[in-house]
């Protein structure tokens, strides 16, 4: 059992113990002469106690039992009880309970930290412990339970041991903060400057559980955090803090000779743990020391403190912090940070007055003439050429003090370079000297994922190239917001660069290598701002929301591309990629289902779109393509509406979703809702893409709602009008030249369905009206594999053989295709377009395989989504459109 542990029990022994015999001299001096509960002389209280004795004993008249009550009264509630009766108790008795009801009232709050489990302050075993000592057992009040306890905790040698704990000094109840801060090393000239940096950090610490002070080697952190940590201290009883613990990983220090090795430093996680045991008093045998932390820092109001963090960074010590930081404050100095733990303060260079005032304090003590003479402009100057960093500075003017003139210093600057990165470079790994060389060919602060991207090292590779540069100081980072997260940029700091370019040239091939890769990023990045704001609710839409996903959403984009070439294994690496870089970008999520269910996996499929919305359950993007996955692969219209409904909730008002319910109710037959979602739909401006859309679905919904009232109603009049509503539809959409392959097939879906469901009775009176429609139809619905059924099923209805003529026509058309032209107007300039067929197969398609085209003013007249018919052929690239015709 631990020390604090006893403390505790000892406590809640002694605490008891009053409790029973207050509870006893009730029941001795006051029950005896009552038949109620009125001597409680507080009804809240009456019911309170009557309440907790009937939950325990059922059916029990409490009136009956008053003795057996009063075990359910609160600790305070029983001397205030006393107090209200003491004209039941001897004179003696009422005097003595008035001397010790103020020390009664200070132990009910130790009493409930102790019985509820909160953390012990200072003082509190002394109270209880000095009260119980003053007691006798020849008091007024019959002490004999706690007295007994007193008694054999003190005989018990496992009890006496505890005993020593509280007489520390922050038991005193004029404590004053405990630590074991070492002395200042910055005393030679005192501690420059800083305030906005002090008072901000106190503010960080007082109001965050772990704060980092991160900054460059030499910049000033150890200097900073010792004075924050002395100026708490000397807040005495006003401090938060009961404790703080310093330890330091400085395994190096700079000293007139060069820089020297800290013997006695912490080196490891092991190391940490016992120093703060040490500082605590732990006992060496202890099997668990870091059991025994955590319980101090539960008991105490602790401020840990660890210096120099990167020195000994690792995953125990990374797992302690995030243990350690429920139970106390903790403040870091380091070259890095710990991510989502912390709060990080970047700590800079000294400002220009206090750069020189730090020239002129060190100069003043050592009596230095040449620097004291010196104007304050050149030392500004100075301060500039030296980075403004206070190591740097005081290297300067030691070196100066050596017989060495300013000018001399500052123009040999490699040795102050050499001094602080010798042996640095060289100790590299190529993945860290690979990322060096990335940021310095971007010649810009650069996030992980561009560096994961320029770089083409794996995203893993990456992250430990950063933290082995972190433990230099070649890198440095800086916290920016990218939207609703916050981002770390990389850079490589004036002091490094500075050695780098004078040390370690970089290949110009690699520098031209990494600016092309910036300029490609740059365009994809442009593009997919057009696709975005063209259609959010497309498949290669893909939105990024800072420069991580940015990068994440260029392999996204490459996925979809070899998804298109039906390269599905190398396009779900490509999105494994992105999800590397990024795990909680939903959008590798979204294409990846789109790919896999693509692929044909579609258990994988959904898996993806589940792992999505567990990131963002109500993303709209994801919410759509799930909906539509479960709709068209899943053949699961239920849950598709499901989803899809979620969108209606969020107020989503796109015509994607409007066609989403309108395909979802397709499907479940609930026709008259999808043509009166379609019908709201074209009364607005719907632009030309999303209008061709509307009106097909609007005749695939005629189509179905005329077969339903043909195959289930038998209601053969109300079919063909829905029939040729259907057909309306498409000649409206004839007149205004907006037909696409979709809905020339819809169209002929509708033509042989009519003529297969209908009974001849139905249909003889329109006889010239079918044939007519589909004589001048006839190239378009040529174009579907739908042409020789149609006049069949029409010659057999009729007995009208008279379309056979058209049938010849039939096999030169067998090998053409539908499609539609899809061009931007910036590219109206372009010798070449693509056509996107019905299953969304795209081809590429020159200029000089359109049949109808005889110049470049013609060429600029064709217009995006307009239609045309084409046979497949093959260039160098792959597959592409040959014999294209341009349909009316």
């Amino acid at each position: 059992m631990s020390k604090v542990t006893e403390v505790r029990l000892t406590l809640a022994a002694l605490i008891y113990g009053i409790e029973i015999d207050l509870k006893s001299t009730i029941n001795k001096n006051i029950v005896p002469y009552f038949s109620d509960l009125n001597f409680f002389q507080n009804q809240e209280l009456i019911d309170k106690v009557s309440e907790r004795f009937s939950k325990e004993n059922p059916g029990i008249d409490i009136l009956l039992n008053i003795e057996d009550s009063i075990d359910y009264l609160d600790f305070h509630d029983t001397f205030v009880i006393l107090n209200k009766n003491k004209s039941f108790l001897t004179k003696q008795g009422s005097e003595y309970l008035k001397n010790i009801f103020k020390s009664l009232e200070e132990i009910t709050p130790i009493r409930n930290r102790v019985m509820h489990t909160r953390p012990l302050l200072g003082g509190d075993f002394t109270t209880v412990y000095n009260f119980v000592s003053e007691l006798s057992s020849k008091d007024p009040i019959d002490w004999t339970i706690t007295l007994e306890t007193k008694n054999k905790i003190e005989n018990d040698p496992s009890y006496v041991l505890t005993l020593t704990l509280p007489t520390i000094e922050y038991q005193n109840s004029q404590q004053k903060v405990i630590h074991n801060l070492p002395l200042p090393d910055f005393d030679e000239t005192g501690f420059i400057g800083r305030k906005n940096d002090v008072d901000d950090i106190k503010k960080l610490i007082f109001s965050n559980k772990v704060v980092s002070i991160i900054g460059d080697g030499g910049i000033g952190k150890t200097a900073l955090a010792l004075k924050i940590a002395y100026d708490i201290v000397d807040m005495n009883d006003k401090s938060p803090f009961d404790l703080i613990i310093w330890t330091s990983a400085k395994t190096t220090m700079l000293t007139p000779k060069g820089i020297e090795d800290i013997y006695n430093a912490i080196t490891n996680y092991t190391g940490l743990v016992d120093l703060i045991s040490d500082t605590l008093e732990i006992e060496k045998t202890t099997s668990d020391k870091l059991e025994e932390i955590i319980e101090y820092f539960s008991l105490f109001n602790t401020l840990l403190i660890i210096d120099n963090l990167e020195t000994i960074q690792s995953e125990e010590v990374i797992e302690f912090i995030r243990e350690a930081q429920m139970k106390c404050n903790i403040v870091i100095t380091s070259r890095i940070g710990l991510g989502e733990l912390e709060y990080r303060r970047k700590l800079k260079g000294f400002s220009d007055a206090e750069s020189t005032k730090l020239i002129r304090e060190i100069a003043r003590i050592r009596d230095s003439e040449t620097l004291l003479k010196l104007p304050q402009e050149t030392l500004i100057e100075i301060s500039n050429k030296l980075y403004h960093n206070p190591l740097a500075i005081k290297w300067f003017v030691n070196t100066v003090e050596a017989g060495i003139s300013p000018s001399e210093v500052l123009n040999n600057k490699d040795d102050l370079l050499d001094f602080c990165l010798t042996n640095v470079y060289g100790k590299l790994s190529a993945g860290a000297i690979k990322i060096l060389s990335t940021l310095r060919a971007a010649r810009k602060s650069l996030r992980s994922a561009e560096i994961i991207y320029l770089s083409e090292l794996e995203p893993i590779e990456v992250r430990k190239c950063l933290l082995e540069l972190f433990k230099t100081t070649l890198i440095s980072s800086e916290i920016t917001d990218g939207g609703n997260i916050e981002e770390t940029n990389y850079y490589i700091s004036d002091f490094a660069k500075d050695y780098l370019t004078k040390n370690h040239t970089i290949d110009a091939r690699f520098i031209k290598q990494t600016s092309s890769k910036l300029r490609d990023l740059t365009l994809s990045t442009a593009h997919l701002k057009k696709v975005n704001a063209y259609n959010t609710f497309e498949i290669n839409a893909i939105i990024y929301r800072n420069s991580n996903e940015k990068i994440a959403a260029k392999y996204l984009q490459d996925a979809l591309t070899l998804s298109w070439k039906k390269e599905y294994d190398e396009a779900i690496k490509k999105v494994n990629e992105a999800r590397n870089i990024v795990p909680s970008h939903f959008e590798s999520y979204r294409v990846g289902g789109f790919i896999k269910a693509t692929s044909g996996d579609l258990l994988g499929a959904d898996d993806d779109y589940r792992l999505g919305l567990e990131i963002e359950p109500e993303n709209h993007k994801l919410l759509y393509f799930y909906s539509q996955f479960l709709l068209f692969q899943m053949e699961d219209p239920d849950s598709a509406l499901e989803y899809a409904e979620k969108l209606a909730e969020q107020n989503v008002e796109h015509p994607s979703v409007a066609f989403l319910f309108v395909r979802i109710f397709n499907t479940k037959r609930e026709y008259n809702k999808g043509i009166n979602k379609l019908k709201a739909l074209l009364e607005n401006h719907l632009d030309s893409k999303n209008e061709r859309i509307a009106y097909t679905e609007l005749i695939s919904l005629y189509n179905h709602m005329g077969q339903s009232f043909a195959n289930i109603e038998k209601d053969f009049d109300n079919s063909l009008r829905h029939f040729k509503r259907a057909i309306t539809v498409y000649q409206e959409c004839a007149e205004k030249k907006i037909l696409d392959p979709k809905m020339i097939k819809n169209f002929s879906e509708t033509l042989l369905a009519c003529f297969q469901m209908l009974p001849l009775t139905s249909l003889q009176d329109d006889k010239d009206y079918f044939k007519n429609l589909i004589s001048d139809n006839d190239s378009k619905i040529g174009l579907t594999n739908m042409k020789h059924k149609i006049i069949h099923r029409f010659s057999e209805k009729f007995d009208d053989y008279s379309l056979s003529s058209l049938l010849d026509e039939t096999n030169s058309n067998s090998d053409r295709h539908m499609g539609t032209v899809r061009r931007s107007q910036n590219n109206a300039s372009k010798p070449f377009v693509f056509i996107q067929t019905d299953d969304k197969s795209r081809y590429y398609a020159n200029m000089f395989d359109f049949t109808d085209i005889n110049n470049r003013s013609d060429w600029k007249k064709i217009k995006n989504g307009q239609l045309v018919s084409f046979e497949i052929g093959s260039n160098p690239q792959g597959e592409c459109a040959k014999n294209i015709k341009i349909i009316e």
